[in-house]
Order: structure tokens, then C-alpha cells, then sequence
């Protein structure tokens, strides 16, 4: 019971604060920052905003790629997925640290034990992260579902078409509704979410600094998508005979695999068993180091 208890007095203190908020409000906007339409006749690119501010709707009707449902998945291809470690830690991040600084967890942890607070800490501060994304994204899709056409509204030739198209990757989806897409989606972004705020929860333990806390994972994923990119760049060098295997390995480690995992096909398995890696490494880190301290309050 103690264990329970402990979760919800962390999610009470988070739920309450500023962070948690500010995180759902920064998902929503940087979701409009994605790109879904390139203009064939000169080449530029529009994000959901642009396409907005740019086109009507008569015009949007031409092309299924305007379609709310395909607006709602693309939204995660974004300045998100860049900013997700500082976004998604945002909601719980200042307020611990905050706590260390005050050494205020020594009479929490008293009330309990080290090993159950920290426990409790851990999972609380990936479920808050996870689920302030997907709050965030869900409120994105709301309003592009109503600013953008729906597929209904499309001739039939080119709602079968879509239909089609996202049956490949949704081997799932009914017939009648896209709701499937939706559920499964935000089910993503939630993942996506609690797995980036793992790192910076690890952190947490050994960096009392909030702004270096978000930040280091923030230039680690960085640096790790500009590594996939190269290695994709030498796996596709020569056409004819690509690397299909380190194709097949950069996909799998990429830090945004989570947030379009319905596109991996076979490899989703993978992607989740290298995602639950990621969660144990960054909870035994944390919990060693946790349980060195001598002093509760450090």
C-alpha cells in the first residue's frame, strides 16, 4: 500500500503543478509544425499550420494527404520528435529537482523506504511524461479533425484509395471507422513519451541542475538521430547493393521509432524489445545509484 501511495502523492504534486500543463501545450503546438504536403509545380513544403493559412478547402478536397486522419498521424513527424526529451520531462523535472534542492524527499522517504520511493518515482515520472504527450497530441488531433476535411467528404474513388493505403499499414482497421488509428496512435505517442522521459529520470539521481537534467538527453538524441541519418546515407551509397542490414539496425535504434511504429511492419517487435531496454537500463542506473546515497535528502 505504501508503494500505491506514494504514486498517487507524486502524481497529485505533478497533476497540480505548471509542468505538466505547459508539457500538453508544447506537444499541441510543435505538432503543427509537421510536414504533410509538397507543392509538385515549385517544391515547397507546408506544414500542418502552413497548409492552413494557405489553402482552402475546395483545394484540400483535391488531395487525401489534407485528410484529418492523415494530418492526425503525421503530426508526430514534427519539431516534437527533436524536442521530446525536454518537452516530455517538463512535466515533473523541475518539480523534483526542486524537491532534492529543498531536501525535502528525506521525510517521504522515512515514511516509506528508499527502494519503494524511488520505485514509485521512477514509474510516476514516465507515466506523467507519457501521458502529458499523449494528452498534448490527442488535443492536436481534436483540432485537426475539425479544421481539416474528413475522409468522408472525399469522392469515393479517392476514400477507397486511402482506404487501402492505410489497411497496409493497419492491417487492423474496421471498415466503418478510423477510430482503431486513432486509439492506437495516442497509445503510441504515450509510449514515445514515457520512454524518452526514462533517460532524464536516470539523470535525475546524479544531476540536481533541472535545466541540465532536460537538456544532456536532449543533445544524446540528437546526436544519435544525426548518426542514424549517416548510417542510412552509407547503407543506401550504392543503389544496387544496399546494406539491408544496417538499414534494418539504424531503423530499429532510431530515438523516434516509437511514434511511427505502425510503419515498421515485421520489425515492431524489435522496436519495443530495444524500447524496454532502454526503460531497464535507465531504472537500474537510477536505482543504484539511489540506493548509494547514504543521506535521504541528497
Amino acid at each position: 500500500m505504501t508503494f500505491f501511495r506514494n504514486i498517487k502523492s507524486l502524481l497529485y504534486k505533478i497533476l497540480t503543478g505548471y509542468g505538466v500543463y505547459i508539457c500538453i501545450i508544447f506537444t499541441t503546438v510543435l505538432s503543427f509544425s509537421a510536414e504533410i504536403y509538397i507543392d509538385s509545380v515549385n517544391g515547397n513544403k507546408y506544414s500542418v499550420f502552413n497548409a492552413l493559412m494557405s489553402f482552402d478547402r475546395d483545394y484540400m478536397l483535391r488531395n487525401t494527404v489534407f485528410c484529418s486522419t492523415e494530418v492526425m498521424l503525421k503530426g508526430s513527424a514534427s519539431w516534437l520528435s527533436l524536442f521530446i526529451p525536454i518537452v516530455a520531462s517538463f512535466s515533473f523535472v523541475p518539480l523534483m529537482c526542486d524537491e532534492y534542492e529543498a531536501k525535502a524527499i528525506r521525510f517521504e522517504v522515512f515514511r516509506s523506504s528508499k527502494a519503494c520511493y524511488h520505485l514509485s518515482r521512477f514509474i510516476t515520472a514516465c507515466f506523467s511524461g507519457g501521458l502529458a504527450i499523449m494528452l498534448g497530441y490527442g488535443l492536436f488531433m481534436g483540432i485537426a479533425y475539425l479544421l481539416f476535411p474528413d475522409i468522408s467528404e472525399y469522392e469515393s474513388g479517392m476514400q477507397e484509395i486511402y482506404r487501402e493505403m492505410l489497411m497496409y499499414q493497419f492491417s487492423e482497421l474496421s471498415e466503418s471507422s478510423f477510430t482503431l488509428i486513432v486509439v492506437k496512435k495516442l497509445t503510441l505517442m504515450f509510449m514515445y513519451g514515457a520512454v524518452s522521459c526514462a533517460p532524464v529520470m536516470m539523470l535525475t539521481i546524479m544531476v540536481r541542475n533541472k535545466y541540465l537534467v532536460m537538456c544532456i538527453p536532449f543533445f544524446i538524441k540528437y546526436a544519435v538521430n544525426q548518426t542514424c541519418i549517416k548510417l542510412q546515407t552509407q547503407a543506401t551509397a550504392d543503389y544496387n547493393n544496399m546494406d539491408t542490414e544496417l538499414l534494418h539496425k539504424v531503423e530499429i535504434i532510431n530515438p523516434d521509432a516509437l511514434a511511427r511504429l505502425s510503419e515498421y511492419g515485421g520489425d515492431k517487435k524489435n522496436v519495443l524489445i530495444y524500447s524496454i531496454i532502454i526503460i531497464v537500463i535507465s531504472f537500474a542506473v537510477y536505482k543504484v545509484a539511489s540506493l548509494r546515497k547514504v543521506d535521504s535528502g541528497e
